[in-house]
């Protein structure tokens, strides 16, 4: 048996008839079967406004009738170069002789793995962005704690917490429009730009906006 629990039906309103029919059920559970109690479950639910249904009424993807693609589907990043990389590393530390002393991977831009040194600024603002609290703390500098409240202050609520844009958040839009106009010497408007969580989700984003049928054929 499952619920879905619509976030309007969570209103303190609601959770006391909620609790009413479950105190019910709860009643019904020492003096039914488990199929009695089952439907006077669904039945007290029902009435407070949820819909309940059971497994067995839904469709359900298994291994045999799903997309064939995706168990065929590889990591690309992940190809037969890479994983020779990391067997021969693990060679290494375990004190095998080779005409090398170290694997250098120049697959992607991993650059910590690489031995890049994280760049303290951008530690710090998302430090006090999600603990505030440390906003006082004269260990953090000036600049810092303006560009942490800066962003908190362009969320809503004032917490990184809440919800943004589809497209982010304004204040850093604004900051990266700000950039590409000192780097590139053109305007930018940070309502043509979109952030996004890494490259890879970029690319599959503008993939999809590319991906569409024309005259019945992938275009």
């Amino acid at each position: 048996m499952f619920v879905i629990v619509n976030r309007s039906m969570l209103a303190s309103p609601s959770r006391r008839r909620l609790g009413k029919h479950l105190a019910h059920v709860s009643k019904d559970l020492a003096l039914s079967s488990k199929t009695t109690v089952h439907g006077a479950f669904n039945s007290g639910l029902s009435a407070a406004g949820f819909h309940t249904g059971s497994k067995m009424d839904r469709k359900s993807v298994t291994v045999n009738n799903m997309n064939p693609n995706i168990k065929k589907m590889e990591y690309a990043v992940r190809g037969p170069l890479v994983i020779r990389a990391a067997e021969i590393e693990r060679e290494l530390k375990k004190g095998e002789k080779k005409p090398f002393s170290e694997v250098i991977r120049a697959n992607i831009g991993d650059c910590h793995a690489m031995g890049q040194k994280p760049l303290t600024f951008i530690r710090q603002v998302l430090t006090l962005c999600t603990y505030p609290a440390l906003m006082k703390d004269d260990r953090f500098p000036d600049d810092v704690r303006k560009r942490a409240q800066d962003i908190l202050n362009g969320c809503g609520g004032n917490s990184v917490g809440a919800y943004s844009d589809s497209a982010g958040v304004d204040i850093i839009k604004q900051h990266v429009a700000q950039y590409i106009e000192r780097r590139d010497g053109f305007p930018a408007n940070p309502l043509d730009i979109i952030l996004s969580t890494g490259a890879s989700e970029a690319v599959k984003s503008v993939l999809s906006m590319l991906n569409y049928t024309n005259n019945g054929k992938p275009s």
